[in-house]
């Protein structure tokens, strides 16, 4: 193995550090709000690490997250905004961080699809982003600290442009993706972590 001493021992994988390790992580989960994003326009370089480094938790590690081509892609299929002067905004992060968080469980044509409804819903968007975000944030860490998790979504603070209050089959709609990345995330991670220690001691549980 790179890096090892010749004739020492590599250490037994311990599961259940790493599984606290992963609830920690878990509970301390925090996706930027449109109020804690950088004021200054950013490159895009810029943005990647950033919406890299927030979702990292969401994903396996080495999984590509995020790029420039992907970027142009989500740009011409119009499920974030094109920058101007090759600039980035707040708008365009947290388009990003929110379209990062729903392709682990939907296509980018479906992303889409979510998108176009919640603007002709008029849709408060910087107001939906933060409730989405605070939401997951919850149902991630309350997920993963039960022993048999059951999981359930903190009522979505989904607001028009006009203040008035938006629900039905809309609200329906995202709360359920919320669902789904959490059991996306629940189980892709456990089975990382049963994948990692000795079969036969994965047997006896």
């Amino acid at each position: 193995m790179p890096g090892r001493k010749k004739g020492e021992l590599e250490q037994p994988f311990d599961y259940e550090q790493a599984h606290a390790e992963l609830v920690q992580a878990m509970q301390t989960l925090h996706i930027s709000r449109v109020d804690e994003m950088p004021r200054i326009e950013l490159y895009l370089d810029q943005v990647l690490s950033i919406v890299t480094t927030e979702l990292a938790p969401l994903y396996e590690p080495g999984e590509k997250i995020i790029t420039g081509s992907m970027v142009n892609n989500y740009v011409k299929q119009r499920v974030m905004p094109a920058p101007t002067r090759k600039r980035y905004t707040r708008r365009h992060l947290a388009s990003l961080l929110f379209v990062c968080s729903l392709k682990r469980v939907l296509s980018i044509a479906q992303v889409a699809q979510v998108l176009t409804l919640c603007r002709e819903a008029q849709i408060d968007l910087p107001r939906a982003y933060d409730s989405m975000c605070s939401a997951l944030e919850h149902m991630l860490g309350t997920c993963f600290t039960e022993d048999i998790p059951h999981v359930t979504t903190p009522e979505l603070e989904l607001y028009d442009i006009s203040g008035q209050p938006v629900t039905g089959q809309l609200a329906a709609l995202l709360h359920s993706s919320l669902g789904l990345i959490v059991n996306s995330v629940y189980v892709e991670k456990l089975l990382a972590l049963e994948a990692r220690r000795p079969h036969a001691e994965a047997l006896e549980r």
